[in-house]
């Protein structure tokens, strides 16, 4: 599978350009909490400003994918940039726009799928090689709620963010003192900081949850 740019779907829609998950991209402030729909109208009437918040709120997931199936960075780099292809190509006529989240993880799965058949025509590898490294399809369910809930932290920004990536992010979880010290804050403002901050969280995941 070669390396590819990403096409425009029509003029004046050309999106950022993007390779690996492109932390790169600067979107603005004000696309940070508009729904999918708003974002896709903007990237179909030309706003750049719109591609890169697209970019950044879908690149992580759709390098996720082939991660998972065990792929170098060359590859995942290579399955990022045709499966966002594939997307500005089917752009105008995307049905179902509240459901972009599985869409990209479903295009992910087939591009990497496609990815192996190559791969293995040109090892001589058997058919249920592939078979064996595709994840499971009750997986596509967590990883759409993964997703959600990484949009809702970024969402929320701020020292709120910082303090639930800090409690919750690490493997095993962080200790209220590790986090006071990681965070520069009063150990004692950690219980009451992580209440509101939840509570915070919870509302804009029932606001992303509407507007799907």
């Amino acid at each position: 599978m070669g390396r590819t740019e990403i096409p425009s779907p029509a003029p004046n829609t050309a999106p950022p350009a993007a390779a690996g998950p492109p932390a790169h991209a600067r979107p603005e402030a004000g696309w940070k909490e508009a729904p999918d729909d708003a974002i896709l109208a903007a990237c179909l009437a030309g706003d750049q400003s719109a591609w890169s918040e697209l970019i950044a709120r879908y690149s992580r997931l759709v390098y996720s994918i082939p991660h998972r199936y065990g792929l170098d960075r060359e590859a995942c780099d290579d399955i990022f940039q045709e499966v966002f292809t594939i997307f500005v190509r089917q752009l105008p006529g995307i049905r179902r726009r509240s459901g972009l989240p599985k869409w990209f993880i479903t295009t992910a799965h087939r591009v990497c799928r496609q990815w192996f058949k190559q791969a293995r025509k040109a090892a001589g590898e058997e058919p249920d090689t592939l078979r064996s490294r595709q994840p499971p399809p009750e997986r596509l369910v967590e990883w759409e709620r993964q997703h959600l809930l990484r949009q809702a932290l970024r969402r929320l920004g701020g020292p709120c963010e910082q303090l639930l990536v800090a409690l919750y992010t690490n493997q095993g979880g962080a200790s209220y003192a590790e986090v006071a010290e990681q965070l520069n804050m009063p150990e004692g403002s950690i219980g009451p900081a992580r209440g509101r901050c939840l509570r915070k969280l919870s509302e804009i995941l029932h606001v992303m949850e509407d507007d799907r």
